[in-house]
């Protein structure tokens, strides 16, 4: 009896396997996604997960809308909802308009495009401008801004201190540096340009940074725009205008407090003070820090400071120019070695 209702039961059993995928219940249709809906879900989800999380995805899509009117690819129409405590005047959005104008305009497919503009979108901003003047002309400044980590040699090299600037990609764009003091962070060299105008001298930075402050020890991102130009004297005027953005009100009130600014500030110029005293020194005719720097006596940096020493004296230099040096360079060098030399035989008579 027992064996027969198990029979049963596994006919029971096979008989619903094989109708119940033909059963059409017709009060819960089955509602297929569409490639475009699948697709937009897609978007919104490799989005969310490059800006890790939905806070800094709202933020993007939230600004985008509200103060350019824009529907940011991967946005949803709740992202695109105006954050409760952000007041979208003329100020606010002022800045999105300020990077559009110098030509980092919101195109998803450009690097580091929702990173800024995420940024752009948070609650709290802190901002901080600092001018003054350098002892460099534009030919100087750009070699200076072409080969970084020779740049931060030199300086040590004069003032024995431990600054550090890297290229951390390829294209160069991509950097980290230090004071080797208080600061220090890793930077997206987003416009080399702005507004195509001044190569090298209208320059947008997008960067994480480290910084000790007082009894602080802070860590964010920020924007900068870094204008500069040609005054007489062979002098550069330099404009540095930092937006940075504080995670929370804590955070904000701090690096919204006078004698904080102040005490940044002065790091800045601390910096700045640093390239003047080891320009002032170069170009009195000191050369010693030079010879006696084991850095700069490696073969390639003994070349940069010719290559710097010719600037100095007059050749132009424009960004981009070290790289395209460097390849003729490397043409040159595989050229004679693959050159074969002529050899005479002396014990044979010419014919």
């Amino acid at each position: 009896m027992k064996t027969n209702l198990i029979k049963i039961a596994g006919l029971v059993l096979l008989v619903l396997c094989v109708a119940l995928p033909t059963v059409s219940w017709a009060d819960e249709p089955v509602q297929a996604v569409s490639p475009d809906s699948l697709a937009k879900i897609k978007a919104h989800d490799e989005l969310r997960k490059k800006l890790g999380g939905n806070d800094d995805l709202r933020a993007l899509c939230s600004g985008l809308k509200v103060c350019m009117n824009m529907d940011y690819e991967g946005c949803f129409a709740d992202d695109q909802k105006p954050w409760p405590k952000v007041k979208y005047d003329e100020e606010y959005c002022g800045a999105y308009k300020e990077v559009a104008k110098r030509g980092f305009v919101p195109d998803p497919k450009q690097p580091m495009v929702p990173e800024i503009y995420a940024r752009l979108g948070r609650q709290y901003r802190a901002i901080y401008i600092n001018e003054g003047t350098l002892p460099l002309n534009e030919d100087m400044i750009s070699y200076l801004f072409d080969n970084m980590p020779f740049t931060a040699q030199l300086i040590n090299a004069y003032l024995d201190e431990n600054y550090t600037l890297e290229y951390a990609h390829p294209s160069r764009r991509f950097f980290n540096g230090s004071n080797g003091r208080s600061l220090s962070g890793e930077f997206y060299w987003a416009l080399q340009d702005s507004a195509g105008m001044r190569l090298g001298m209208r320059n947008l930075f997008f960067g994480y940074g480290h910084a000790k402050v007082l009894k602080w020890s802070l860590h964010g991102t920020a924007i900068a725009y870094l204008d500069m130009d040609n005054i007489p004297g062979n002098r550069i005027k330099y404009k540095l205008t930092a937006i940075v953005f504080p995670a929370n009100s804590v955070l904000n009130s701090i690096m919204q407090m006078g004698v904080f600014k102040k005490v940044v500030n002065e790091k800045i110029d601390r910096i700045v003070d640093d390239v003047k005293k080891a320009s002032g020194k170069y170009f009195a005719g000191d050369k010693e820090p030079i010879l006696n720097s084991a850095a700069l006596k490696s073969s390639e940096n003994v070349q940069y400071v010719i290559d710097f020493e010719n600037v100095v004296n007059g050749a132009p230099w424009k960004l981009g120019d070290f790289v395209k040096l460097q390849q003729k360079r490397a043409e040159e060098k595989k050229k004679n070695m693959n050159s074969v030399p002529i050899v005479v035989d002396d014990n044979k008579n010419a014919k």
